[in-house]
């Protein structure tokens, strides 16, 4: 199995997708497979898939050739080590325990919300015993730039999306928003190559999905996730979710609201399981929402 976080991963699969990409070109293809194809599909497939290769590993290849100096630095060999051995909850894990702790020791209602995040989120379940010994062995380092950068790395644009809501959730979860949970966050969303303005509407659908009640902790006892529902009432509410000021006209409403539709649609979240599909269908459901407010009165 090969590790999807390393630099040399993502640089091979770059490499093999030019390979394929310039062997298609140059008819190469065609004169070394005995194939009749006068047309060329054969070799108009591979350089597709060549393409769609390298193509899918310029944004990790940036992330990772970012920050592998920093973290090379702010990493001890006992830290990497960690890490690569670790499984996705298990990194996942890490992370969320970072922001919980940003502004200090993880309190009690902090440590619930992460461990029910982790029991009923991932498809292949994460039993409570392996939270604990998780728990009693820590991953020694404060970078959360170079841990959501290579993390980053093993999930598709779409998970990166709920991922970074999973975090604002637990920098929720006490009940208070200090300026060091916004720091840490801040972090999140560079390592994770998130753009501010991304990183600032996935902040408020998740604060709109918070208000609604879908916390793990306020889940804690639960045997299913029931659907939630991001209600907004007001202008102020429905322009927050969709990022715009309070100004915005009808036409940047339009615009904005054509744009975050073609990003946030629901996309398929295979490495997070089916909890996270429905999260993300939620934070769809509350663009649209937040659009028919502003709307409604049109």
């Amino acid at each position: 199995m090969f590790d999807r976080s390393t630099l040399q991963y993502w640089l091979s699969r770059f490499v093999f997708g030019l390979v394929l990409l310039v062997a298609a070109g140059s008819g190469m293809i065609q004169r070394a497979l005995p194939l009749k194809d006068p047309l060329g599909l054969s070799s108009l497939g591979l350089g597709l898939l060549g393409f769609h290769l390298a193509l899918r590993s310029v944004g990790p290849l940036t992330r990772l050739s970012s920050y592998r100096q920093h973290t090379r630095k702010a990493w001890g060999d006992a830290a990497r080590t960690a890490f690569e051995r670790a499984s996705l909850p298990r990194r996942i894990f890490y992370l969320l325990v970072a922001v919980a702790e940003a502004d200090g020791p993880m309190g009690p209602s902090e440590r619930e919300v992460v461990r029910q995040f982790l029991l009923q989120r991932f498809e292949d379940p994460v039993q409570s015993h392996e939270i604990r010994t998780w728990e009693m062995q820590p991953l020694q380092v404060e970078d959360l730039i170079g841990l959501a950068a290579r993390i980053a790395t093993s999930l598709d644009e779409a998970e990166l999306d709920t991922l970074f809501c999973w975090c604002a959730l637990v920098a929720f979860a006490d009940g208070k928003f200090r300026p060091d949970e916004h720091r840490a966050l801040a972090d999140v969303a560079r390592g994770m190559g998130i753009t501010a303005g991304r990183a600032r509407m996935l902040f408020h659908l998740a604060r709109a999905q918070f208000l609604a009640g879908a916390s793990g902790h306020q889940r804690q006892g639960q045997q299913q996730r029931e659907p939630e529902t991001h209600t907004v009432h007001t202008r102020g509410q429905a322009l927050a979710v969709l990022g715009l000021p309070v100004n915005a006209s009808a036409e940047q409403i339009r615009r904005r609201h054509r744009e975050l539709v073609r990003k946030f649609h629901p996309d398929a979240q295979p490495n997070l399981g089916p909890v996270a599909q429905e999260e993300a269908t939620e934070r769809f459901q509350a663009i649209q929402h937040a659009y028919e407010v502003l709307t409604s009165d049109q």
